[in-house]
């Protein structure tokens, strides 16, 4: 693989649900830590943002690339 992992934290990932109006713990079940890595792709230079729960299964529970015009807010 030609990714580069550029930093990677510790983290609740949570979506928001727009039919309740509310932010639930990503990937069902309780809320629980996961490990964020942000991976750079030099030859396409692309990053993607990528977190796995920190427990046994390791799901993926965010898998996002991030593009030019990206909104984040807090």
């Amino acid at each position: 693989c030609s990714e580069t992992v550029l930093c990677s934290a510790r983290a609740s990932v949570l979506l928001y649900d727009d039919t309740h109006k509310q932010w639930v713990a990503a990937g069902g079940g309780p809320q629980t830590l996961s490990c964020i890595q942000l991976y750079h792709h030099p030859g396409a230079n692309t990053f993607r943002l990528v977190g796995r729960k920190m427990q046994p299964d390791q799901q993926v529970v965010l898998n996002c690339p991030l593009g030019r015009g990206l909104r984040y807010s807090q």
